[in-house]
């Protein structure tokens, strides 16, 4: 799968998820996340320390029948809590106290899906910043390509739990696409999923002349 959103170059400037908050006093506290701070993505630095590609915190359970599904850092589900008051506060019409409470999870984990994406929905649809949207969107989106391996040939099916922050970005990441005047992007990025997603035959291995 290509990089389509740019979420790994970020780096801190997703800090503007929100036009001008005073915030809601929130402690920053000591990171958390598997393998030290937890932090990636528009929430931290994003970036590994090395010069490579930071290694993706998510996994893939297999399930038989050539399914799979992504396994989240155990850390996300002890986070749920600021997760859903972040999303019950945007849904009382109160998008800046959301983005702090989503902010403050992903201060726990930077790799928290979920958390990514509804900042990345709260940009699009609150603020109308599709290119900060993308970064969020953009940041799971390659933070799932990184768990992938090359080759892969399973599915990864849109109904499973562990697998639906992925194709909720994909979603967002699209539309971002769109507004920014990036229609092919879009398009090859929905052929890239629907190959995961089964409804595509994955392209000929390079040298591999097919048998009549």
């Amino acid at each position: 799968m290509n990089s389509y959103g740019d979420g790994n170059r970020r780096g801190g400037s997703a800090g503007r998820d929100r036009p001008n908050s005073g915030g809601r006093g929130r402690p920053s506290g000591p990171s958390r996340g598997p393998g030290g701070s937890g932090r990636g993505g528009p929430g931290g630095s994003g970036r590994p320390s090395g010069g490579g590609r930071r290694p993706s915190s998510i996994g893939l359970r297999e399930l038989g029948r050539g399914e799979f599904e992504l396994v989240h850092p155990k850390i996300v589900y002890d986070l749920m809590e600021d997760y859903h008051e972040g999303i019950e506060l945007w849904r009382a019409g109160e998008p800046e106290d959301a983005v702090d409470a989503l902010r403050y999870a992903l201060e726990g984990c930077g790799d928290f899906a979920w958390a990514h994406v509804a900042l990345g929905r709260i940009a699009l649809e609150v603020f109308q910043d599709p290119s900060l949207a993308r970064g969020h969107f953009g940041y799971v989106v390659e933070l799932i390509e990184r768990t992938i391996p090359p080759g892969f040939r399973g599915r990864l099916p849109r109904d499973l739990p562990g697998n639906a922050p992925f194709f909720d970005a994909v979603d967002g990441l699209v539309e971002c696409l769109r507004r920014l005047g990036r229609a092919g992007d879009a398009v090859r990025l929905r052929d890239d999923v629907d190959r995961l997603m089964g409804k595509r035959k994955p392209p000929e291995e390079p040298g591999r002349e097919r048998r009549k």
